[in-house]
């Protein structure tokens, strides 16, 4: 006997297989785990006590076991343009960044001499190649050191190439002498002689017009604190000339974009001292670790490199006294170029 939509089967025996009599979604049927389905009127559903309702726990109140913030203390009314050093005349501050500049302290000569004596491969050395002297050496004439104009240059030169440097320099005078040429002739032109601003005129100078000169924005502030220290005198040439190398350095490395190797190079180059070598700098390294594995005759100058009429090999030192040990190096000598040629 066929079932009718009265009698057809539902695996709930209280209800009643009707297709308009219930409705059964999917998701509440009890093998899926979801709540009883939903039963037409007139039938009886099962009865299934409710679980009793818990009573909200009360939440723990949190231990205050950070320490509490102060308040917060109020601002101070004055800024850091106002702890600055008052500004000096203009007249103190040229005495701050100008003297005559230092003589040396040896004699050629005698430098040479003491070289030779401690390690004899010098003397194949200077019989091959003449030496690069100070300008006073050769002409006497007494120039002046100003010291500003010195540490300004070796900013505006750093970490880019000596075209790029003295490009930069020419642009960075001609902000403030419009007059010089838009384009000058590098190959005639004397650095030397070009007019330098003072700090003054530095520090009343707008970033507008220090980055027309190609001064980056770390430049700007590097130049313009170099600037206020002479001009308040924190930096005087004066007394710098009278530090010790050390006292030199830990003056001028507080100078922002002032480090050791920059420190190292004025003392050379500026201030004419002696004894001062700049083992930081990697040419510096590269022609010590040549000159020290070269052999007992000294090394190998190159051709463009050597005295007109020099010979090309070596001569062999007198007496053939023995060189001196290696010094200690923390170079990777595989990054060194294979020839022995003095750089």
């Amino acid at each position: 006997m066929p079932l009718t939509p009265s009698t057809r089967r539902t695996p709930f025996p209280t209800m009643v297989g009707t297709k308009s009599g219930v409705s059964v979604r999917r998701s509440q049927r009890l093998g899926n785990g979801a709540k009883a389905a939903v039963v037409a009127a007139g039938a009886k559903p099962p009865v299934h006590p409710e679980p009793p309702v818990a009573a909200p726990v009360p939440k723990r109140a949190k231990l205050q076991t950070a320490t509490p913030r102060a308040a917060p203390a109020a601002r101070a009314s004055h800024t850091v343009k106002d702890e600055l050093l008052p500004l000096l005349s203009p007249e103190e501050v040229a005495r701050c960044t100008t003297l005559e500049q230092p003589r040396l302290t040896f004699d050629l000569q005698e430098a040479k001499a003491y070289l030779c004596a401690r390690d004899p491969r010098f003397v194949s050395l200077f019989a091959q190649m003449d030496l690069k002297t100070y300008e006073e050496l050769r002409d006497g004439e007494v120039k002046e050191l100003n010291l500003f104009r010195v540490l300004v240059t070796s900013i505006l030169g750093q970490q880019i190439s000596w075209l790029a440097a003295r490009s930069i320099l020419y642009k960075f005078c001609r902000v403030f002498a419009p007059h010089l040429d838009e384009k000058p002739d590098f190959a005639t032109l004397n650095r030397d002689k070009l007019p330098f601003p003072t700090p003054h005129i530095v520090l009343d100078a707008s970033d507008e017009q220090l980055r027309s000169a190609g001064l980056s924005g770390a430049k700007i502030n590097y130049v313009r604190d170099i600037a206020r220290r002479f001009a308040d005198g924190r930096l005087d040439v004066r007394r710098i000339v009278r530090l010790s190398h050390d006292e030199c350095i830990a003056e001028l490395t507080q100078v922002k974009g002032v480090g050791r190797w920059t420190a190292e190079m004025l003392l050379m180059f500026a201030l004419r001292s002696p004894n001062v070598l700049p083992v930081g700098d990697l040419g510096v390294q590269r022609g010590m670790v040549r000159f020290y594995m070269s052999g007992p005759q000294g090394p190998r100058v190159s051709e463009h490199k050597r005295k007109a009429g020099a010979d090309a090999v070596p001569c062999a030192a007198e007496g053939d006294a023995p060189a001196l040990p290696l010094p200690s190096t923390h170079l990777d000598l595989a990054a060194l170029h294979q020839e022995k040629d003095v750089p």
